[in-house]
């Protein structure tokens, strides 16, 4: 069986482009790129599918335009739509990639395609993993890369080469990078230096590491299941967690905190989370500049940071659900506020500062953020959390303004 026929049989069964009829390839000219186009184009009727390229000119090298217009000139030929665009700004390897996907997604979004294939293979894979490695990546990300990933809504990432080792592409034509012979960067260092050495010591190196990162995988997918019940909740119930192995403890945040890809912690900043999470008391604190980390007396979990500087109002019609009033009496200037230093409240016959009320209380650290109502300075309530004694004494009062309210909900622990 040739690699051609290798790489039909695999398509058909795994039956990736059963649900495609366009199908982006991304081309960078080189010999990977360039066999999965050719075997993709050579296959095109037999899947049923038609073809796009996508070719991004980086501009690092002084043959790169001469290699665009040549990829250019060989689509036209084959009547295949070619999409391309340049590099511009500082260039860093992982830039450059954000750039090209970034790009990959636009041309799919303006065309109507839903799958993206690229060509990364089976020597990748070992290639990625000894960087992350090197990078001191977490164990989830070092299972290896997905065949078939999701690529934004209702768009997939296909790449159907990682069966194959390099050593079988065989291909008429393609651009040779002169600068992956160079070790400025670190995946041409893996590739030139550290996996030949590896290889010296053990010949099956690759094949062993491929069974490494299978297992990593398999590992991975067991935690995955013991921690979706906490991660597909909102807040993650405290008494629950805790009585959770400190193992699978760790886990737990670590799945929770990659539901914000946004947020980018050091492992420093982990360990003090968990550390801050079995002790007692509550807690509310930035960790990024978008985020904060909330706990209180039941559950923690993460949330946005609001953008809003004074109190959210809007006027709230009438009807069926729970809603709160506070009492206040006939005249006097109405103030909505934040609470003060040196605040007071009156409860069931005991003056208290504000403060020691919602900590004799166990009011959760978001409440205590609550706006007060006062008149000359004196607590009526604090919307949503306690009635003064103040409010209470005027429910009998004809003479009275009663003030309603409605607790926009976020979500119970």
């Amino acid at each position: 069986m040739t690699a051609y026929e290798k790489f039909l049989k695999l398509a058909q069964e795994k039956a990736y482009f059963q649900n495609h009829e366009m199908v982006l390839v991304a081309l960078s000219g080189g010999i990977d790129s360039m066999t999965l186009f050719d075997w993709l184009y050579q296959a095109r009727e037999i899947l049923n599918i038609k073809l796009a390229v996508a070719h991004v000119n980086h501009k690092q090298r002084a043959e790169s335009d001469d290699e665009e217009i040549a990829l250019r000139e060989k689509m036209s030929r084959l009547d295949i739509p070619f999409y391309t665009t340049a590099f511009t700004g500082r260039f860093s390897e992982e830039k450059a990639r954000h750039f090209r996907y970034t790009f990959f997604e636009k041309m799919m979004i303006e065309h109507q395609m839903t799958v993206l294939v690229t060509a990364h293979h089976k020597n990748d894979m070992t290639e990625n993993f000894l960087i992350r490695l090197i990078r001191g990546s977490r164990l989830r990300h070092l299972t290896g890369i997905e065949a078939v990933q999701e690529f934004g809504k209702n768009r997939v990432l296909i790449r159907p080469l990682l069966a194959f080792d390099k050593s079988e592409f065989e291909t008429s034509a393609y651009f040779e990078d002169s600068s992956n012979a160079e070790n400025t960067y670190l995946r041409n260092r893996v590739r030139n230096h550290y996996l030949p050495l590896l290889k010296q010591e053990n010949p099956r190196f690759e094949e062993n590491l491929a069974s490494l990162i299978d297992e990593i995988k398999r590992a991975m997918a067991i935690v995955v299941d013991s921690t979706r019940a906490f991660v597909t909740a909102e807040k993650i119930d405290l008494l629950v967690f805790l009585r959770e192995s400190e193992d699978l403890q760790y886990f737990i945040l670590q799945d929770y905190l990659a539901k914000f890809p946004e947020l980018q912690i050091s492992k420093a900043q982990f360990n003090d989370l968990l550390q801050i999470i079995k002790r007692d008391g509550q807690y509310n604190h930035a960790i990024s500049g978008k985020y904060d980390f909330i706990k209180d007396s039941c559950c923690f979990y993460i949330e946005e940071q609001s953008k809003m500087t004074e109190f959210e109002t809007a006027l709230l019609p009438f009807s069926d659900g729970e809603f709160g009033k506070i009492n206040l009496p006939e005249t006097g200037q109405i103030d909505l506020r934040k609470r003060q230093s040196g605040d007071r409240i009156m409860v069931n016959g005991i003056d208290k500062k504000l403060r020691r009320y919602f900590i004799d209380e166990k009011i959760s650290l978001q409440k205590r953020d609550y706006p007060l109502v006062t008149i000359n300075s004196k607590v009526y309530g604090v919307l949503g959390v306690v009635e003064s004694d103040l409010s209470k004494s005027l429910k009998s009062d004809k003479m009275r303004r009663t003030l309603y309210f409605r607790e926009k909900r976020r979500g119970k622990c």
